[in-house]
């Protein structure tokens, strides 16, 4: 998004890409088991110059230099100021099923929204949850009455070790990834268990150098899997006190659990920004040599879409590559304009936030770490992607409003094409890891804590009309 770095660093005799197939050919290659189209394909017309955009070719690659959003501020969609409806927390909302037999409490059903690692909103507008701390999969109504809960702790079919990531495979199947690349179990939605597939770790790990079985890994819907892998310089020297940096370097690469073979996305991207601690802090506090910083600028991934894409960004410019599953280069989506700058309010009031936090969740060097971070020039341009059930790309970011934290949305096209901008859900962490999100085509599902630490869902109507 911002700066004059190149968004990928490529390996050295990498260099090279193929050529990207156009859509209706990548989708073919994908089905019938090819790597791309042929390369020495004639290139596509250039340029295609429309109002906000200039779209042309480079090397086989599309190039969308998106200069506005289509439709202007409050034309565009927008999401409800409060939630349609909350479970867990605080304020929960939920309601035992007598029918059914449940014979809990509220709290107690508030208690199984815990450790969240997936959330979906099924055909039926029931919302499941993949909670972790509980080794079960939750679905409620939105009225808050506990429909189901599936699976349980165990090794067993059907149970669940260490529960990391769950997909909703529309209409009616859930399908549970079990870390360290572990077994994945497929279940209805009435929670029938359909079959188990195991992964063969082993292999995954010899295919990818530097890769461990706590490497990050992002499902796709063919069953297949983006590992990130983390290479650490053997020679980095750490940096001078007080100094941000980004390290280790992260190439993603996807795993065919039928071959094993691994498939780059892209080169190497860069890993999560740290902060070298000075020493009189490091020494005061019992702070960490090298802390992570607050604003977890870092690489970001998503998937989804119709041929199913993935979207990758380094965070740090306004330009996101999408790959076809061949890790075939389809398209480099990009804005111009410069970076948002951080004010001494917003600065404070990020520091604030964060601090309280983490000095609720007993985190007390972080809170420190927080407090004492030198201020920021500018914001990252990319704090989160997530891809929504029709194929748009959402991008979270930060606004002019002072809040510190990322609080609104660039909506872009399955092509690339910036659409508009929504408003709204202010919090650290939205739609990462700790807080997994679900975008439809009505609804908008976040995970939150409150002040105490406690999680809780939130669905907010989206208006599509603008």
């Amino acid at each position: 998004m911002d700066g004059d770095r190149p968004a990928l660093q490529t390996h050295p005799g990498t260099a090279t890409r193929p050529r990207a197939c156009p859509a209706a050919a990548a989708t073919l290659a994908i089905i019938l088991g090819g790597f791309g189209c042929d390369s020495d394909s004639p290139d596509p017309p250039r340029p295609a110059s429309l109002q906000g955009v200039t779209i042309h070719d480079s090397a086989g690659v599309e190039i969308v230099e998106n200069h506005a959003p289509e439709r202007s501020p409050g034309s565009f969609w927008s999401l409800s100021a409060e939630p349609e409806f909350v479970l867990g927390g605080t304020e929960h909302g939920l309601a035992w099923d007598e029918e059914w037999g449940d014979s809990r409490t509220r709290e107690e059903l508030a208690a199984l929204i815990f450790e969240v690692r997936g959330v979906a909103r099924l055909a039926d507008h029931r919302i499941a949850v993949l909670s972790a701390g509980v080794h079960q999969v939750v679905v409620f109504e939105p009225s808050g009455r506990l429909s189901r809960a599936i699976g349980g702790r165990g090794p067993g079919p059907g149970e669940f070790v260490r529960p990391e990531h769950m997909q909703y495979l529309p209409p009616d199947t859930l399908a549970v990834w079990e870390h360290w690349m572990g077994p994945v179990s497929y279940f209805d939605t009435t929670g029938t268990l359909l079959t188990e597939r195991p992964t063969d770790r082993s292999r995954t790990l010899a295919s990818l150098p530097d890769a461990t079985a706590e490497s990050p890994t992002t499902p796709l819907p063919d069953g297949s899997f983006v590992v990130a892998v983390e290479h650490w310089d053997p020679d980095f020297a750490r940096p001078a006190d007080g100094t941000m940096f980004r390290y280790p370097s992260v190439q993603f690469s996807r795993i065919d659990p039928s071959t094993y073979m691994p498939v780059p996305l892209g080169g190497t991207w860069d890993g999560p920004e740290a902060w070298a601690v000075p020493q009189r802090l490091h020494e005061e506090h019992e702070i960490p040599d090298v802390a992570p910083a607050d604003m977890m600028l870092d690489s970001h991934i998503a998937v989804g879409g119709d041929p199913p894409m993935v979207y990758i960004s380094n965070g740090d410019r306004n330009e996101i590559q999408q790959f076809a599953l061949d890790g075939t280069l389809v398209r480099s989506i990009r804005r111009s304009g410069d970076p948002l700058a951080v004010t001494p309010r917003a600065d404070e009031a990020r520091k604030q936030y964060l601090a309280a936090l983490a000095d609720s969740l007993g985190q007390d060097y972080m809170a420190a770490v927080v407090r004492a971070l030198p201020p920021r020039d500018t914001y990252p341009a990319v704090a989160a992607l997530v891809v929504d059930t029709e194929g748009h790309l959402w991008v979270r970011e930060w606004s002019a409003s002072e809040t510190g934290m990322p609080d609104q949305w660039s909506v872009f096209s399955p092509e690339g094409r910036w659409l508009g901008v929504l408003e709204g859900l202010a919090e650290p962490w939205l739609c990462r890891v700790v807080a997994p999100c679900w975008i439809d085509r009505d609804m908008f599902v976040i995970t939150r804590r409150d002040e105490l630490g406690r999680e809780r869902l939130e669905g907010y109507r989206i208006d599509r009309e603008g």
